[in-house]
C-alpha cells in the first residue's frame, strides 16, 4: 500500500525551505572584532566586613561622627 503516509519515508528537511541566517558574516566579524577589544580583565576592590562594597554607610557614618569629634576639641 503506497499511498499510506507511514509507508514513505519522510525526509523532515525536504519538507522545510532552507532557514535564513540570523546574522551576516559582516555581523560575525564584527562579533570578533569586538571581543577581541574587550577581553576579561581582574578587578580589585574591597569588601567590608559586613560583605558590602568598603566603605559601606556605617563606615562612612562612623568616620564622619570622629571626623565632627576631632574637629571639636
Amino acid at each position: 500500500m503506497p499511498d499510506r503516509p507511514d509507508n514513505q519515508p519522510i525526509d523532515p528537511l525536504s519538507r522545510h525551505p532552507p532557514a535564513q541566517r540570523l546574522v551576516s558574516e559582516q555581523d560575525v566579524e564584527d562579533a570578533d572584532d569586538t571581543l577581541f577589544a574587550h577581553p576579561p580583565r581582574v578587578v580589585r576592590r574591597w569588601v567590608c566586613g559586613c560583605g558590602r562594597d568598603y566603605p559601606c554607610a556605617d563606615v562612612l557614618f562612623a568616620r564622619l561622627v570622629k571626623a565632627t569629634a576631632e574637629a571639636e576639641q
